[in-house]
């Protein structure tokens, strides 16, 4: 029976059974599959940061506009500007939230290719990335598609490194399901505290006068 070691670098000597098996499953070497999503996961953290970028400066003009219409008593325009800063903070962190989630993937995906411990890592990350699918669904069109082919090709690393009734016997689902929750919430009180540095509170002053309803904004 190979070693582990060998099944991480080195390529698969297929048989019959192995070419049998490419019709279920994908082979490869599990060090450059890894590397690949690590590279995946950098693409999209990479758009996130862009993202969240423009959000940001977004944000700075806004705010600045309300401040500018408190100073000429215009409380009318300063509330509909309020509701609009609201809007774009609140995808502004829905976006960092994830943003923070893909790097905590990519880090445990990092330690696994130093330190090639399968179960303990890859099962939390495919957790992680069904999670923040739903997420990114309504801001990066695709993203959705991208993350399902990365959880895919990370749990064909699963299957091949260990049968079913190995990974079973692990008693991992319990436990990986709330080591996920706790990275996301990990990752989403590092984002509220970054935004709470970063923007300032919308001015309230006269702003309860009028009601006016939120409207839609388009951020990118």
């Amino acid at each position: 029976m190979a070693s582990f070691q060998d099944k991480w670098s080195a390529p698969q000597k297929q048989g019959f059974m192995d070419k049998l098996g490419d019709t279920f499953k994908p082979k490869g070497a599990l060090k450059p599959r890894v590397e690949q999503a690590v590279k995946r996961l950098q693409a999209q953290i990479g758009k996130l940061d862009a993202m969240t970028q423009k959000l940001q400066e977004r944000d700075q003009k806004i705010f600045q506009k309300i401040v500018a219409a408190q100073q000429a008593h215009d409380t009318y325009s300063s509330k509909v500007l309020s509701n609009e800063l609201v809007e774009v903070r609140k995808v502004n962190k829905i976006l960092s939230n994830a943003k923070m989630g893909l790097e905590r993937i990519e880090l445990r995906l990092t330690t696994f290719h130093d330190l090639g411990d399968t179960v303990v890592t890859l099962m939390p990350t495919i957790g992680l990335m069904n999670g923040l699918k739903s997420s990114l669904v309504k801001f990066m069109p695709g993203a959705d598609q991208e993350i399902g082919r990365m959880t895919e090709m990370l749990g064909g690393l699963m299957t091949e490194t260990f049968s079913s009734s190995e990974s079973s016997s692990f008693g991992v689902s319990e436990a990986t399901n709330a080591e996920s929750d706790s990275i996301l919430a990990e990752a989403a009180a590092v984002a509220e505290s970054q935004s709470g540095e970063q923007f300032p509170s919308v001015p309230s002053s006269g702003l309860e006068q009028f009601n006016v309803p939120t409207s839609e904004s388009k951020f990118m």
